[in-house]
Formats: structure tokens, C-alpha cells, sequence
């Protein structure tokens, strides 16, 4: 019998996750026979595609961390969904394919100059790609699609679920989807303190934030500055705060890159708890050495339906598929630097746990060099336990670094980093399915997924493009990026009256009259931007996981991605996805082609989520 009442879903956010959802809806729809009508909402102030992380009009000197080639909003051949696959165009297609269209766009014209699908294109170019992409999935659907561009307050719940809109207005709907991305954060009580640290004291301090969000003009030209962290924030920090105040870098014949400073940089004063950049990005095509996968880390490697110990269960099969994956493509690539074949390394290899005496006289015996070899603790810190002479020192430590990890991400000797890369990706990728499957606690979600792993992942795999680190290596020399080294602390010194910065490594301390935070907000729900999510969490219709006062807190979802109450029952209706839900950052970032994203099989996966539930949608044959 046809229904007259239409399914109405809604999707608050319509930056690239909402849109994902979106296009995986509209794709089961599009494949299914059914006569009851679907309406879809969706709300987002900014630009529907791009959001607000990526809208277009940020400076263009702000990229992304990834080669046009490797950025997809699409399904291919190798996602394993439910709906129907429906490809379409990388970044670097797209492009490729509307370079005319885009040429006539005055704030993209020097950059299509060179641009190729290794470029690393800036976010306003990806802003033009994602709000295609969106305007691409509403073509041809039968469905109501509504944008609205306003800000959801509050939902009621009932018969209906009611969202107030922040001009007043409301709109109803059967199903509620939160994917609002990156919401900033209220000002917690250390940077509360510290602002006011500053204002009591004619400092500047500026907080966590999203670059594009902040003003760099605030910073004081010629005099120094402390800077606060060394992750993606600092690389855009470095760049507003050098680059776009008229420095010009060149490369010399031999091919050294050089700045020569405007006069208007600061001088900055950057540290952080590893004391390094986070590492380049691979310069080499990394598809050759993607080894088997899972091999070791899958999620039915855990059988039964009991909790989890990180430390103890997981982690042990996760580094044990990491360091797999590095000597698979040593002994695929370069026979020539091991003892024997794989296939008796494998043998003995499966058979060991990684750690332990026993697999470290394995490789000691196949593997001759130690370069050659993986110590994922040396990775994760690889200043631990250095010491230096003062912050003179320290720089030309950590610049040193820096050339050596350029030299190492561009030479195909040392391929297995790319098989580390990929087996990083399956780890995220299984870590998700056992979330799914309720086997990992809440307070392990937070404590060592959302924690120690995506950090450790970040650090590895998420780092900058290699001209970044190139440029930050030529503002050292400039004496323009002064680096305090590892374990660095920075606080407000109450006798003085200006911020400071000292590395455990070294005993010299730095003072300066402005504080950068260069980092993201840390999550909070009970203290987030978004008036929605404070509101919910307040009524107790939504629950927020943290691991102590000052980690992250995140939205705290079941295995389907349905909202929690604080009595622990689930919201049939209502769904979380993205960054800043606990355990979504196995699948928040943008999917590689060809690689079964978790991406695609997520959205998927909240489309079937958010249809009907009168009675299943049967597919076309």
C-alpha cells in the first residue's frame, strides 16, 4: 500500500561526512523500489559540500595534506558496501577534467599553473570539488532535498522529532543525523586563565582553534613568540605567519630552498611533548609496496563477544601487522638486504608474538642491518631520552631531523614506510569494526583510540607535504623558527608578567609576551560551540566519553552510531557520525581510491540506518 506520509530524515552538517551520508542515501534510493516518499533536511550555515572546515574562503596559502590523486568523495570497484557503488572523479580528475571552468576562477589561477595529481591542492580548490560533489549526488534524485543554510539549537523529542533553528523557525523529521564535523570548543579553564593571564598583563594569547577561524594579525611582527605545538596547526601558523607577510622562499641551483625574511615574521619559539614535526608525507607512489591486508589484525582475530584490553589484546596483533607489513615489502623490494626468503621469515614470524625475545633473535638473524629493522617506540619518540646544550642546540638537532625524514619519505630504499602506512590504515580499519562490534570499553575508546593510537597514527601517516617541512627547515636557517625541543612545557610566569617555554632537555628557558596554541580544540560536548550539543548533553540525551579532565571528550555512540543517554539506553532515532564522536576517527578523514575506505562503508552503512524501518527496501535486480 503507498504511504502519504513522506520518511523525513535530517542531517545536520553538510560538510564532506554529511555529505557522504547524503550521497549513500540518495544512492539506495535511487536502486530500491518503494512508493513511500523521502524528504532529507539539511542544515549547515556554510556552503553545502565544503561545510565550514573547508570552505572556500580561506587564505590560499592553506593546503591540504594529501596529493590531489589520493582524494576521493566516491565509492570504485574495491568498497564493499551494501547499496550500489556509483564512482565518480578523484580531486585530481575532477580537476583534470574541468581545468577550463576553473581557470576562469581568479582565486585558483596561479594555482593551476603547475597543478598536477601529485600537487597538494589548497583548501579552496577542494572547497570547488566538494560542493560539486554535493550538487552531484542531488542530480536525478526522485527525493526532497532540502539545504537549509541556518544553525539547528535544539531538538524536542515526541510523536516527531522537532529542530529548532537559530532564526526561530522549525522544521520535523523521523530521523536525526549530527554530523556537524569539527565544532569548536568554550574556552576550557587553563585557556580561560591564560587569556586572562594576557589581558591582566597587555600580552597575547591565542587559543586552540581552526586556522582559518583565527586572526594572525594579532601576532606582534619582529619580536618572539611561543608556539605551542609542532602538528598541522603549527604548519599553518608557519605559513600565516612568514609566507603571507611578504617573505619569499627560492631554491638555489643546487636545488637548496632558502627564505629571505619581509621583516615582519616573529620569531618563533615552537616545541611540543615529541619535540618534531609530524612526519612528511611519502614523495614516491606507495601503491607497489601495499602488502596483503589484514594478515594478522583482523577483527575476527578476536573470537567471542567479550571486552577488550588495548594494551594487552589489541595493541600486541596491531603492532605485530604494522611491523608484517614492513618486512613483507623489505623482502619484496630488497631481497639483497635480508638473510633467506620471506616465505621462512613468515613461517617463523607468524608463529612468534612481536615483542617478545623471540621475534627480536628473528629478525636479528634475518634482517642484519638495524636500519633496516622497526622499533615503533624509537617512531613514536624519536628525541626520548636526548639531551642538548640549550635551544641553539636543539634547533639544529631537530632541523637536522627534519632534512633526514625529507631525504627518507622521497627514497624508495626505505619502501617499507609505505607498508607501514597502508598497515596503519588496516589497523584504523579493524579498530573500527571491533568498535562496532561493542568490543573495546568506552574509557579504552577515549584512553587509547581517540588517544595514544590516532596521535601515534597522526604522527605517522597525516604529517604535511614535504615542501611544508622543506620551508620550516629554510625559517629555521633564517633563524625565523627557533625549535626548544622535546617534552617542552609553556606557562604564564606570574613573577615576570609574560608567558614562558622550557624543553626537558635543555635547561635554558625562553620568555616572549605572545602564546600561539597551536592545536585543534580539545573535544567537549558539555562545553562545546555548538549550542545542540551542549543543550542535549544537558537533558541528559547525550552522553560524553573523556578520559580524565583534560583529554579529549567525545559523543558516546553504540556500535550502530546511535546516541547514548546518560541512563545508558539508545536513541532509536537519532545518530552521531564524525571527529568528534567517540571512535569515529578510524573513518573521519578523506578516503584514498581504491582502498575499501572505511569512509564509504561507514556512511553506507548509516544510509540503511536512516531509511524507513517500516519494512526493508527490496534492491533491483
Amino acid at each position: 500500500m503507498k504511504s502519504s506520509a513522506p520518511h523525513r530524515i535530517a542531517i545536520v552538517g553538510a560538510g564532506p561526512r554529511g555529505t557522504g551520508v547524503l550521497e549513500r542515501l540518495l544512492a539506495h534510493l535511487g536502486a530500491r523500489h518503494d512508493d513511500r516518499r523521502v524528504c532529507v533536511d539539511v542544515f549547515d550555515p556554510f556552503p553545502a559540500g565544503a561545510g565550514r572546515i573547508w570552505r572556500g574562503s580561506q587564505p590560499s596559502l592553506l593546503w591540504m595534506n594529501s596529493v590531489a590523486a589520493d582524494v576521493t568523495m566516491f565509492t570504485d570497484e574495491t568498497t564493499i558496501v551494501d547499496g550500489p557503488v556509483v564512482p565518480g572523479p578523484t580531486l585530481a580528475e575532477w580537476v583534470h577534467d574541468n581545468i577550463e571552468s576553473l581557470r576562469n576562477d581568479p582565486e585558483l589561477v596561479d594555482e593551476l599553473i603547475d597543478f598536477t595529481p601529485a600537487s597538494f591542492a589548497s583548501r579552496t580548490l577542494q572547497s570547488r570539488y566538494l560542493e560539486w560533489v554535493f550538487a552531484r549526488a542531488l542530480t536525478g534524485t526522485s527525493s526532497d532535498v532540502r539545504v537549509h543554510r541556518r544553525t539547528v539549537v535544539d531538538v524536542q523529542d515526541g510523536d516527531v522529532q522537532t529542530l529548532t533553528l537559530d532564526d526561530g523557525s522549525t522544521v520535523e523529521a523521523d530521523v536525526l543525523l549530527l554530523a556537524q564535523g569539527h565544532p569548536d570548543a568554550l574556552p576550557s579553564a587553563a585557556e580561560n586563565y591564560l587569556r586572562t593571564f594576557a589581558e591582566s598583563h597587555g600580552l597575547t594569547y591565542v587559543g586552540p582553534g581552526y586556522t582559518a577561524d583565527l586572526d594572525p594579525d594579532v601576532v606582534p611582527e619582529s619580536e618572539p613568540i611561543l608556539v605551542a605545538g609542532l602538528g598541522l596547526a603549527f604548519i599553518d601558523w608557519m605559513v600565516l605567519l612568514a609566507e603571507s607577510r611578504g617573505g619569499r622562499f627560492s631554491r638555489s641551483v643546487d636545488g637548496e630552498l632558502s627564505y629571505q625574511p619581509s621583516g615582519r615574521e616573529p620569531v618563533i619559539y615552537a616545541g611540543s611533548r615529541r619535540g618534531v614535526p609530524y612526519h612528511s608525507k611519502i614523495g614516491y607512489d606507495i601503491a607497489a609496496a601495499r602488502p596483503p591486508l589484514p594478515k594478522y589484525f583482523s577483527a575476527d582475530s578476536f573470537p567471542g563477544e567479550g571486552r577488550l584490553d588495548f594494551r594487552h589484546d589489541i595493541w600486541p596483533l596491531a603492532a605485530k601487522e604494522i611491523a608484517g607489513a614492513h618486512f613483507y615489502e623489505l623482502f619484496a623490494s630488497h631481497p639483497e638486504r635480508t638473510n633467506g626468503t620471506w616465505a621462512d621469515f613468515e613461517s617463523q614470524f607468524d608463529a612468534v608474538e612481536w615483542g617478545s625475545t623471540a621475534s627480536a633473535e628473528l629478525v636479528e638473524y634475518f634482517v642484519p642491518k638495524d636500519d633496516d629493522r622497526i622499533d615503533l617506540e624509537r617512531i613514536d619518540r624519536p628525541l626520548a631520552g636526548e639531551s642538548y646544550d640549550g635551544i641553539d642546540d636543539a634547533t639544529s638537532r631537530v632541523s637536522g631531523y627534519i632534512a633526514a625524514d625529507l631525504a627518507r619519505r622521497a627514497d624508495h630504499h626505505y619502501s617499507s614506510d609505505a607498508a607501514v602506512f597502508s598497515a596503519l590504515l588496516s589497523v584504523y580499519m579493524t579498530t573500527g569494526e571491533l568498535l562496532r562490534r561493542g568490543r573495546i570499553p568506552a574509557e579504552s575508546v577515549a584512553v587509547d583510540i581517540e588517544g595514544w593510537l590516532h596521535s601515534f597514527f597522526s604522527f605517522i601517516a597525516s604529517g604535511p607535504p614535504p615542501q611544508r617541512l622543506e620551508q620550516l627547515r629554510a625559517l629555521a636557517a633564517s633563524g625565523i623558527v627557533r625549535f626548544l625541543g622535546p617534552d617542552t612545557t609553556f606557562s604564564a610566569d606570574t613573577t615576570t608578567g609574560v608567558f614562558s617555554a622550557q624543553s626537558a632537555s635543555h635547561s635554558e628557558i625562553v620568555t616572549a609576551r605572545t602564546l600561539v596554541d597551536a592545536r585543534l580544540p580539545v573535544a567537549s560536548i558539555q562545553s562545546s560551540g555548538d549550542a545542540l550539543l551542549r543543550t542535549l548533553h544537558a537533558r541528559g540525551e547525550m552522553v560524553e566519553v573523556r578520559a580524565n579532565e583534560k583529554s579529549a571528550a567525545k559523543i558516546s555512540v553504540d556500535g550502530r552510531s546511535r546516541i547514548l543517554h546518560s541512563d545508558g539506553s539508545t536513541h532509536d532515532r537519532r545518530y552521531a557520525v564524525g571527529p568528534w564522536v567517540a571512535g569515529h576517527n578510524w573513518s573521519s578523514a578523506f578516503p584514498r581510491p581504491r582502498t575499501n575506505a572505511g569512509f564509504f562503508r561507514h556512511n553506507d552503512a548509516l544510509a540503511i540506518e536512516l531509511l524507513p524501518s517500516a519494512a526493508p527496501l527490496p534492491v533491483r535486480a
